[in-house]
């Protein structure tokens, strides 16, 4: 949402907000040519959310006389909602980035909360079809629900040839159990049996505190994964892959790093699971592997597309012709927009002072 942010229209304006502190995403945002705004304090890798962050968020709120709060985070669209009595007149919208239909401690309380606290939410934008239909199981009017699927600022030129030698594969996502890299391993080492010039490489942010690092070595796969950490611009990643695997297991919404790579011309070996679906047809810009853990698929997909360079090219133009059609910036905001007037609509005018 910060990219579409960037695309502030007379019609529209957009201030970035955050009720943490100054950290990765403010510099990113920053990088974008925004300028959030950090209304908490950062006292560690995560900060806390404090009462005096959505203190200062909402005199901000009512400084600015902002008429829509779009919010991202179930913790701050909770805190929001709570203390919305303090801010007359302004809409409430929860943006939903995933699926929440899983067994999760988190999903399970999203689900609690959201089947009461959608009488006093305004809207609820998802990037995904099945965001949006288990928000509907959970009693949210359908006229409260929009989807808008992610978009990219723009396309990268034209892809070139797939045919790289050693093949790269590249997962972007961050390390943590539920993006389902331990199981990932197994599928690798399956793999380099059957293509050992094979290379893998890693993009996150480090969660689980080294955890997939050590397993990678305990399994003897270090001299064919590379870990490569958080990376702002995956282009030149990208440029250079041949397939991009994303492991997860549950909670995707509308993965931009599965549209970053199809922009690249880079096919998607993935779980279907949750919003994948609606970006990836199988066997048309990649495989998807119906049975969720299931390695020996994972790892035939992989190695049925590094072995046939004509298969892998014909994955990539598909994928690419996707992504020219259906992951743009423009569409994205459009979506949102639609949102905001309707919200805009329905908010009643102050009544003129008339001196009395």
């Amino acid at each position: 949402m910060a990219r579409a942010a960037t695309q502030s229209t007379p019609e529209v304006k957009y201030f970035l907000g955050t009720l943490d502190g100054e950290g990765p995403w403010c510099e990113w945002s920053t990088g974008i040519g925004m300028s959030p705004l950090p209304f908490g304090r950062r006292e560690g890798r995560h900060g806390r959310i404090g009462l005096l962050a959505v203190l200062s968020a909402i005199r901000f709120v009512r400084e600015r006389n902002i008429d829509i709060i779009y919010t991202i985070g179930f913790r701050s669209s909770v805190l929001l909602r709570v203390f919305r009595w303090f801010m007359p007149g302004v809409k409430i919208v929860q943006g939903v980035r995933w699926n929440p239909n899983s067994t999760s401690r988190l999903d399970v309380w999203f689900r609690r909360i959201e089947s009461c606290a959608h009488r006093i939410t305004d809207a609820y934008i998802t990037n995904s079809a099945a965001a949006y239909n288990t928000l509907l199981k959970l009693g949210v009017p359908r006229d409260k629900l929009t989807t808008a699927y992610n978009g990219l600022d723009a396309m990268p030129s034209a892809a070139d040839s797939r045919i790289q030698t050693p093949p790269v594969v590249i997962t972007i996502a961050n390390l943590n159990y539920r993006k389902g890299y331990e199981l990932y391993l197994h599928a690798i080492s399956k793999v380099v049996t059957e293509v050992p010039s094979a290379q893998f490489i890693f993009l996150g942010r480090d969660d689980i505190k080294g955890v997939i690092q050590g397993k990678i070595s305990s399994m003897n796969l270090d001299g064919w994964i590379t870990y490569a950490g958080f990376q702002q611009d995956v282009s030149s990643y990208l440029r250079s892959s041949s397939l991009m695997v994303l492991p997860s297991l549950y909670c995707e919404g509308c993965p931009t790093s599965v549209m970053e790579a199809m922009s690249h011309g880079v096919p998607v070996v993935a779980y279907a699971i949750d919003g994948i679906p609606e970006l990836v047809e199988s066997g048309k810009e990649g495989f998807l592997i119906d049975q969720v853990g299931d390695i020996d698929a994972l790892a035939d997909a992989i190695v049925n597309i590094l072995r046939d360079p004509e298969l892998r090219s014909e994955l990539s133009v598909a994928a690419r012709s996707k992504a020219e059609t259906s992951f743009s910036i423009v569409t994205c905001c459009k979506s949102h927009e639609v949102c905001w007037n309707k919200l805009i609509s329905q908010i009643e005018p102050l009544a003129a002072y008339d001196g009395k």
